[in-house]
């Protein structure tokens, strides 16, 4: 996968993280926002106890109202960015650190002016900070977590400042409590930075290792059938069993045929010969596993039970296809026997860590091979066995 492509894949990835970031985020609030109007509604003496302003909790309403806004119109704008499948643009990434983090904090700000209490600075919405600061590194950007981290942190030790300096904060902790909180959200954008920059680097690594494992899939499927690259990728390229139609062919009189010609011309008639006979046994679903000087073994493969119907089709074209050729490629006939046998064979890479190589074994490869022997004996271009013809 070229860079530009790896890079693409990793922003639509992004992007679904943002949805589902911003619908997290929406359920949150709107919850918040049905216990804050519950509360207002069934218990008032509650809130008047709470709160000197009348004016402070209808802040508190309508800042979880603004909030579910600007996150419904950004899932819409992601929304139109993944219809298009583009990534994320770099604005709307600064957007949505900066409104997630100033708009908690302009509450903050007018709850403490209105109310003329610092204790304010203990609100439990203070801890909507750690969510908002972790889920930032679902950008996969190091500056992105780390300017969220630095921005909130820096608003945070503002507000410290003027509640200190304009309160009365006697009954608080000392500033230094509040301006070390202020540090570990610093400290926090960092290590979520460091975070997202791990988790880019593994996506990296994951969506290499996959596009690398399907273009093998892909290029191994050409010559197996889906069964067996299902079956080796299970078996981490261990041997199996699998039920399976074998098919071997032979040129008749190959050596005598070509003992006359130079290694070119003998190299160019195996090309012209095996071409057409290897697109049979292809677009029949079969797998060439061995290709000899002067014949093949291949095998058919599949779940659907249809395995000995593509092998006989297969034959059937093969020889079709040798007596167009006789007709108009060669100066002579060329005749070629093939045997057939279905069973239970075991498959797998055969070798050393150096050189592997697929190939199969058991007795219907040796029964088909056998087969194809005995068209010589009989004077046939193909031999079934029973248990083939049954099936």
């Amino acid at each position: 996968m070229q860079l530009d492509e790896l890079e693409k894949c990793i922003d639509l990835e992004v992007v679904k993280t943002e949805k589902r970031r911003l619908e997290i985020f929406i359920g949150i609030l709107l919850i918040g926002l049905i216990l804050l109007l519950t509360n207002m509604i069934f218990f008032p003496t509650t809130i008047s106890d709470t709160f000197i302003d009348n004016r402070s909790m209808k802040l508190g309403v309508l800042t979880a109202a603004v909030f579910v806004v600007i996150l419904l119109i950004s899932r819409w704008m992601v929304g139109k960015i993944a219809d298009c499948e583009k990534p994320l643009p770099i604005w709307y990434k600064y957007y949505s650190v900066i409104s997630d983090s100033v708009v908690p904090f302009i509450w903050l700000y007018f709850i403490i002016r209105w109310e003329g209490n610092s204790i304010f600075l203990d609100s439990p919405l203070i801890f909507i900070f750690v969510p908002i600061i972790i889920v930032s590194a679902l950008y996969l950007n190091f500056w992105i977590s780390f300017l969220n981290g630095a921005l909130i942190s820096s608003i945070y030790v503002l507000i410290i400042y003027w509640t200190f300096e304009t309160y009365d904060t006697t009954s608080m902790l000392p500033s230094i409590v509040y301006y070390t909180k202020a540090v570990m959200f610093f400290i926090a954008g960092i290590c979520a930075g460091l975070v997202a920059k791990e988790l880019n680097k593994r996506l990296t690594i994951s969506i290499k290792t996959q596009e690398e494992r399907d273009e093998i899939e892909s290029l191994f499927s050409k010559q197996v059938s889906k069964e067996v690259v299902q079956a080796l990728t299970q078996t981490d390229g261990a041997s199996f069993k699998i039920k399976a139609s074998v098919l071997f062919l032979d040129i008749r009189d190959f050596t005598k045929r070509v003992q006359l010609l130079s290694p070119e011309e003998v190299n160019k008639f195996q090309n012209r010969f095996f071409g057409p006979i290897m697109d049979c046994i292809h677009e029949n679903n079969g797998m060439i596993n061995q290709l000899m000087g002067d014949g093949l073994m291949a095998s058919f493969a599949s779940e659907e039970g249809d395995a000995p119907e593509n092998a006989f089709k297969a034959a059937r074209d093969i020889l079709s296809t040798v007596s167009r050729m006789n007709k108009s490629e060669w100066n002579e006939e060329i005749k070629v026997g093939i045997g057939i046998h279905n069973g239970e064979i075991i498959a797998g890479n055969i070798g050393n860590s150096t050189r592997q190589q697929f190939s199969i074994s058991g007795i219907p490869v040796i029964t088909a091979a056998r087969l194809e022997q005995l068209t010589k004996d009989y004077n046939c271009s193909w031999l079934v066995s029973s248990h083939f013809y049954n099936m």
